[in-house]
């Protein structure tokens, strides 16, 4: 009975092991796909395993935790920023810088006379002043019509700022004065000088000096002045009453400069009695050259050769210049 029981025992566990067996295999079996095991040949297809000695080997199967994220979609919210972007052209101004170059015009030195005097020579490399004498009365002059008469001195002589540099002093060591003897009919005529020029722009320089009244003695100012005259250049009137010692006092000279314009080719200065005798110590004519008029060239004899013959259709002969006057044009 003991016997029994315990045979009994031991099969009901045999079994109970081969049930559960039986199950775990099946659970295996489930947990393989279809795909690798499939029906076995010759099988019902109805699920069961046909009996046969088929040791299936589990392989146990790491199952790996699949990291599953869930994103939750937030809405997105862009917002845009507008973004000005400034461009800055730097401005330029051009300035076109013009320069204009003014220039004072050129001059050239036509005609230089000492008056009353001898020939000097030129340090500045113009023309030399020319002769005025007594004997020899420049040709530009009108002396022996006019009765104007020369004396010299050997004083010397102080000179204002107008005198430009390299006068000698020589040309006021020297002066033509215009006498006027009463109830002398044949001095009546004005001293004057004439020089022949082209048409255009000329500065006529007269150098003036007070050599002859003084502030005592015999030749006393006080006594025999005043000494006045007027002065006219091309018909005008550049000086009026012009009294020397008064502006200069003695043995002082200066210089007077006038810009006309001639138009008939004969440039005229002309001295008019007011007071005692109009005196003159040098002159000279100056071309004013203005771009490229007329380009002159130097003549070391003080003359214009060029204006002795008609340079225009319009523009008259030139009477002749003599030692014994002007004659009428």
């Amino acid at each position: 009975m003991s016997g029994s029981s315990s045979g009994g025992f031991i099969h009901g566990i045999l079994i109970g092991g081969g049930v559960v067996f039986f199950v775990a295999g099946l659970v295996i079996v489930a947990g393989i796909p279809g795909g690798i095991l499939g029906p076995a040949a010759g099988g019902a297809g109805n699920g069961t395993t046909p009996a046969g000695t088929t040791q299936t080997t589990g392989t146990p199967t790491e199952t790996t935790p699949t990291a599953t994220t869930t994103t939750t979609a937030q809405p997105t919210t862009t917002t845009e920023t507008e973004e000005t972007t400034e461009t800055t052209t730097p401005t330029t101004t051009a300035t076109t810088a013009t320069t204009t170059r003014t220039s004072a015009p050129s001059k050239t030195v036509r005609y230089r006379v000492n008056v009353g005097g001898r020939r000097l020579q030129a340090s500045d490399g113009g023309p030399d002043w020319l002769a005025d004498g007594e004997n020899n009365p420049t040709r530009f002059g009108n002396a022996r019509i006019s009765g104007s008469h020369t004396n010299q001195t050997d004083d010397p002589m102080t000179m204002t700022p107008a005198v430009p540099k390299g006068t000698p002093e020589a040309v006021f060591q020297s002066r033509r004065y215009d006498a006027d003897v009463k109830d002398d009919h044949s001095d009546d005529r004005e001293m004057q000088y004439r020089f022949p020029v082209q048409s255009g722009t000329y500065e006529v320089r007269l150098y003036f000096v007070e050599s002859y009244f003084d502030d005592s003695g015999w030749n006393d100012y006080e006594k025999g002045g005043p000494r006045k005259f007027d002065v006219e250049v091309e018909g005008k009137r550049v000086l009026h009453k012009y009294d020397m010692y008064k502006e200069l006092g003695h043995d002082r000279g200066t210089m007077k400069s006038f810009t006309v314009t001639v138009r008939d080719g004969v440039l005229n200065v002309k001295f008019l009695h007011d007071k005692e005798d109009p005196m003159l110590s040098g002159i000279e004519i100056v071309r004013v050259n203005e771009g490229n008029v007329n380009k002159d060239r130097g003549d070391s004899d003080g003359t214009d050769d060029r204006s002795l013959s008609r340079t225009a259709a319009n523009q008259p002969l030139l009477a002749a210049v003599t030692d014994s006057g002007l004659e009428a044009a």
